[in-house]
């Protein structure tokens, strides 16, 4: 398929997929950074569109025209859209808008990223891609990850787009890509990879993609993190950060990489899961995206995280319709 038709493509899935977003809190919540990464103590939140304050909790995102109530000897540490972070520590109330200057961070989303409407990903007799599944990337040498298939013992994995037409057979559901021709940078790949046992991703008519990002992109995205690493946040709190500035960028396989650390790792953190939940189901990848969202209610039950089990539920609704 040519790149023009593969965009024309993406474009109509990307817009379909558009006007359901601004009726979806979850989904438009994904573009914003405002979010709380440290609560100590009892702290706030008055949302605009509110008339009462309620608890507030790590992973919160938020508006600018919300505020924080801070009770004595609390703190609270905010990562704001400029990548800073805003740290009140002191009795009161106070606007984000005041704290975190600046609140319109470009996020990259790109056409057709979002393909959270489909069944495909989701056969387990299907080899379907894990990993980079509609996605941006980093590097030109990716490795690539797919659903093992019971009783297949190899696969053939295709990867097609620009000049490249690479094939490979492997016998483990993993390989890096290691073709004479290295991938181009702007350019979206196809992957179709077949099990020796017949099936296939075109049985499902699976069709996820990647590309890479541009040089200025790449530069952009490793000056971002060399300001994010410097900022006072603990180590699930930066990485958490870190998952949400590779999610603003389209870089979706390494947020999911970042944040199925902290899982192996222990989190009982309600928005890590959260954020996997969605970024699974963003990328088609919905059993994925219901089993983090199910950890996700548990913990946010456990914490009485009322806003946050609205939130999952939602969106464990949508993933239960298809």
């Amino acid at each position: 398929m040519q790149q023009s038709q593969k965009l024309n493509r993406f474009i109509g899935i990307f817009f379909g997929i558009f006007w359901v977003s601004l009726s979806t809190p979850a989904l438009a919540q994904e573009q914003r950074l405002n979010f709380i990464s440290e609560v100590k103590g009892k702290v706030e939140i008055l949302r605009a569109v509110r008339k009462n304050y309620q608890p507030a909790y790590p992973g919160d995102f938020l508006n600018p025209a919300d505020k924080l109530r801070l009770a004595q000897g609390a703190s609270v540490k905010v990562v704001c859209n400029n990548l800073s972070v805003w740290n009140p520590k002191s009795k009161g109330e106070f606007e984000l808008g005041k704290g975190c200057q600046s609140t319109n961070r470009t996020v990259l989303i790109r056409p057709g990223s979002n393909t959270s409407g489909t069944r495909n990903g989701n056969d387990s007799r299907i080899p379907y891609l894990i990993s980079p599944r509609n996605t941006a990337i980093l590097t030109q040498q990716p490795t690539l990850s797919w659903n093992p298939v019971k009783g297949a013992t190899g696969f053939r994995v295709q990867i097609s787009g620009g000049e490249v037409n690479w094939t490979t057979n492997v016998s483990q559901p993993m390989v890096i890509y290691s073709g004479k021709s290295p991938l181009k940078l702007g350019v979206f790949y196809d992957v179709v990879i077949t099990a020796n046992n017949g099936v296939s991703t075109k049985d499902i008519d699976d069709d996820p993609t990647f590309i890479v990002l541009s040089d200025s992109d790449i530069r952009q995205v490793k000056t971002d993190i060399a300001q994010l690493q410097k900022q006072p946040l603990n180590n699930e709190s930066k990485n958490l950060a870190l998952a949400h500035l590779y999610r603003s960028r389209d870089l979706n396989a390494d947020a999911i990489d970042v944040l199925e650390k902290l899982v192996k790792g222990g989190s009982k953190t309600t928005a890590v899961y959260q954020l996997l939940g969605s970024i699974y189901q963003h990328i088609g990848l919905n059993l994925l995206g219901k089993e983090r969202y199910l950890t996700a209610l548990k913990f946010a039950q456990t914490e009485k995280n009322l806003e946050a089990q609205s939130t999952i539920q939602a969106s464990l609704e949508e993933i239960n319709k298809l």
